[in-house]
């Protein structure tokens, strides 16, 4: 049925292009400053190639601002055509969605990494694709870290170690570390090396205050003692040569680097530290193309466009331009991708970090609530203001509640 509609939409669609006009589709998206150039070129490309096809692109200012827009649009019956979306914002409106497994042509489906299919497939379905994806790895000043570490207890060590107090005033005037509250994805990355987790596979059962989550909340209140803790990103007080490393995104590979240069230091990208194992945490969106208050034109356009961007070259000139990651096979094992990566090193280490432990987010509705409520925990945590065991019983105690509520 699917496949007869998206039949029936191009058919339509080249119907319109008989007629002369065009088909016109809007992308709502929160790609700014150093991200946004790229994608605009990706789409002025594409409407060159598909004349009759015009790509409205949306800024809805950062993730939280697109959040509540899309929430009010869906719940209106008028969302835009095609949106990034994090997963646990997708699973507010499946419905909404188009199956996208069911439109993209199969040998394009067949190319997106396997991880990514994983994270895009909900109840069995596939209905969004990944597009600005980017993996946890660690960023570090080459003058300050000759050898960068490569287990908890070394992070830890020498985020000690390059804690210092040079005028004896009490306050540290260099860190060894940074850590965000804001971004408890840092503490998913470890929990998952030490083989923990939120919550049991069968997302039954509340697992967020187990042994292998109090070990990682120690640790991190630990690191934090070696550490400015701030609600901003790291790479002012990085570039102000505050901190001597820190674990990031790679879509922060552009900011970060920036700061560098304003710092006067060289920067080095490696993997996060591992233990147990090397999991990272895969950050960024997807898109999703919803069939509310579109026309099969529309979303016969909008596959076109979906399938431009997953094009080996442009996934590739995406992750060039941003630091976020190719999201297909051909992608990753292009020549082109290759060369890049013996050329910057940085951005060979964040392939690698993904490839060798690349997870994503639970798919859980409740996971935007869940994740809110681990942030103010962790922050605690980090801040002194709770112990590791007292935070994660209470968290418990409210993710259960969350989750009752669903």
């Amino acid at each position: 049925m699917r496949r007869t509609l998206l039949v029936l939409g191009l058919m339509g669609l080249f119907a319109v292009w008989a007629l002369g006009g065009k088909v016109t589709i809007t992308f709502w998206h929160a790609m700014s400053e150093k991200h946004s150039p790229p994608l605009e070129y990706l789409t002025q490309k594409f409407m060159e190639e598909n004349p009759d096809i015009q790509v409205n692109l949306v800024y809805q200012g950062g993730y939280g601002s697109l959040s509540q827009k899309l929430i009010a649009a869906v719940a209106a019956g008028t969302p835009p055509t095609l949106a990034q979306q994090y997963e646990n914002w997708t699973t507010q409106w499946l419905e909404a969605l188009v199956p996208l497994e069911d439109y993209l042509d199969p040998e394009v489906l067949a190319d997106i990494h396997p991880k990514f299919v994983e994270m895009n497939t909900f109840d069995g379905k596939m209905l969004t694709v990944p597009f600005n994806k980017s993996i946890i790895v660690l960023y570090y000043r080459a003058d300050l870290v000759p050898e960068p570490p490569t287990t908890w207890e070394e992070f830890l060590d020498l985020a000690c170690k390059l804690t210092v107090d040079e005028n004896g005033d009490g306050v540290p005037d260099r860190f060894g570390t940074g850590l965000r509250p804001p971004n408890p994805e840092i503490f998913l990355t470890f929990l998952a090396q030490n083989e923990g987790s939120i919550l049991s596979e069968d997302m039954a059962e509340v697992t967020i205050n187990n042994e292998r989550a109090l070990e990682t909340m120690e640790f991190m209140a630990r690191l934090a003692k070696c550490a400015l803790v701030q609600g901003g990103y790291l790479s002012g007080p990085f570039g102000d040569g505050l901190i001597a490393m820190f674990v990031d995104t790679s879509a922060g590979y552009p900011y970060n680097l920036s700061a560098a240069k304003r710092g006067g230091f060289e920067m080095k990208v490696t993997k996060v530290p591992c233990h147990k194992n090397c999991a990272s945490m895969v950050q960024g969106t997807n898109l999703g193309l919803f069939q509310l208050n579109q026309s099969e034109e529309q979303i016969a356009a909008a596959v076109k466009y979906i399938e431009f961007l997953l094009r080996p070259e442009n996934t590739v000139y995406w992750a060039k331009e941003t630091g976020y990651l190719p999201v297909t096979v051909s992608g990753f094992e292009s020549e082109a991708w290759k060369a890049f990566c013996e050329e910057h090193p940085e951005r060979k280490a964040m392939s690698e970090q993904f490839l060798a432990g690349g997870f994503g987010q639970i798919h859980h509705p409740a996971y935007w609530d869940i994740r809110n409520a681990m942030i103010t925990y962790y922050e605690a945590v980090l801040r002194g203001e709770m112990e590791p065991k007292e935070a994660l019983d209470a968290l418990a105690e409210e993710i259960k509640t969350i989750i009752e509520e669903y």
